[in-house]
C-alpha cells in the first residue's frame, strides 16, 4: 500500500473500497497498480490509499509470489525465485525501509557506490563525510572521485579512532 501516485509504473485508479489500519481507522482505496522499475522487478496489486503516509509491503504477500526474504539485525534481503537479491532494505527506527528506487536484479551498482565512499573514508583516516565534500567541491585531492558523501551508517573503524584517552583521576598525595 502507499499513497504516493508517483511510485506507480502502472494505475488504474478505480475505488475499491477502504484499508482498516492496526488502530482500526480506515483508508479509502483510490486504485490499484504495479510499483517497479518495469522491466527487471515489479510488485503487482499494489493498493493507492488515499492519506496513506508511509508505504507498506506484506512480507507474507511478498512470499506468496514467490519471493523469499531474510531479514538480519540491520538489514533486509529479498530474493527472488532465482536467488538474487532485488531489494535490500535497512533498518531504521525499528522498521526496515526498502529503497524501490534501485530494485534490479544485479544488485552490483548499488553496493559499489556505497563501498567506494567508505573505501576513501579508509584511505584518509576515517576524515568526517562532510570534509570530503568540501575537499571535492574545491578540488583538493587529485583522483578523488566526484561521489557524494554521506554518512549513513557508523564505522566501528572511525569510533575507535576518534576516543580519547581517559584522563587520569587526580591524586592529594606526591
Amino acid at each position: 500500500m502507499t499513497g504516493d501516485k508517483t511510485k506507480f509504473a502502472k494505475l488504474e485508479l478505480k475505488e475499491e473500497g477502504f484499508v482498516t489500519y492496526g488502530d482500526n481507522n480506515k483508508g479509502k482505496i483510490l486504485g490499484n497498480g504495479v510499483i517497479g522499475n518495469g522491466s527487471s522487478f515489479n510488485i503487482k496489486n499494489m493498493l493507492l490509499v488515499e492519506g496513506l503516509k508511509h508505504n507498506l509491503i506484506s512480507i507474507s504477500q511478498l512470499c506468496d509470489k514467490g519471493f523469499k526474504v531474510m531479514f538480519e539485525p540491520n538489514s533486509c534481503l529479498v530474493y527472488d525465485a532465482h536467488g538474487s537479491i532485488v531489494l535490500i532494505g535497512k533498518k531504521v527506527n525499528n522498521i526496515y525501509l526498502l529503497d524501490l528506487h534501485h530494485a534490479s536484479l544485479s544488485i552490483h551498482c548499488f553496493l559499489i557506490k556505497e563501498d567506494d565512499t567508505w573505501l576513501w573514508n579508509k584511505r584518509l583516516c576515517h576524515i568526517h563525510m562532510h570534509h570530503f565534500n568540501r575537499l571535492n567541491r574545491k578540488q583538493l585531492v587529485e583522483e578523488l572521485p566526484k561521489l557524494k558523501f554521506e554518512k549513513d551508517r557508523v564505522y566501528e573503524a572511525c569510533q575507535k579512532g576518534k576516543k580519547t584517552k581517559v584522563s587520569f583521576k587526580p591524586k592529594n598525595v606526591v
